[in-house]
């Protein structure tokens, strides 16, 4: 069986578990706390720099999503959330770069203050230009008809959950409403959310934030 090693709270592990459970795929979770929180040495040896999730399949460790989300495809191909079209699929991967680099990765910056209670840093210009450019990309290039692409995919997994921490982002350091910017996004995100596996998914956040 594939264990997953994540933290409840860990919009990166949710990630995981959602593909997991959208494939139907029985699993069992660690919860784990990162390198950066832990500083418990084994993590280096299973994870490339400490970061979570990580997936344990027959003694062998996969981190960093996207390479986990390719594994998972190809070892349990019944239902594909990567497109076995070439075309389709790079435009899957380049949706999912997208929200990564140029939407959440921005967002990441200001984490501390808006989740865990850290010193407030000054409002960047430039972080939120950055972030407003990466929705005007993912508008231009995604589908939103309703979903990132032509079907549900590994797109829309990640669309959710890192657009799902950079609203408070955008809130609490710019008082801004990104989605109030772009209705089609928010639209088709209302679609990818009202899904039960992505309620159980956010359940399961919720419930870890309660604990934290």
């Amino acid at each position: 069986m594939i264990k997953v090693h994540g933290l409840s709270l860990s919009n990166h592990s949710a990630m995981v578990k959602f593909a997991l459970k959208e494939k139907k795929i029985d699993f069992e979770w660690i919860e784990t706390l990162p390198y950066s929180m832990s500083k418990d040495e084994t993590i280096l040896e299973k994870s490339a720099i400490g970061a979570l999730p990580i997936v344990e399949y027959e003694g062998e460790f996969i981190s960093e999503t996207l390479a986990i989300f390719a594994f998972l495809d190809q070892k349990f191909p019944d239902t594909k959330l990567f497109s076995t079209d070439p075309l389709e699929n790079a435009k899957t991967v380049e949706i999912i770069n997208i929200c990564q680099f140029y939407i959440e990765l921005q967002a990441r910056n200001y984490y501390p203050f808006v989740f865990f209670g850290a010193e407030k840093k000054e409002a960047s210009q430039e972080i939120k230009n950055k972030i407003h450019m990466g929705f005007k990309a993912l508008e231009r290039k995604a589908s939103l008809s309703p979903f990132m692409m032509n079907k549900f995919s590994y797109a829309d997994i990640y669309a959710s959950l890192s657009i799902f921490t950079t609203i408070p982002v955008c809130k609490q350091v710019y008082d801004w409403d990104i989605l109030e910017d772009f209705k089609k996004i928010s639209e088709s995100l209302n679609i990818i959310n009202s899904r039960e596996i992505t309620k159980s998914v956010y359940d399961d956040i919720a419930k870890a934030m309660e604990k934290m």
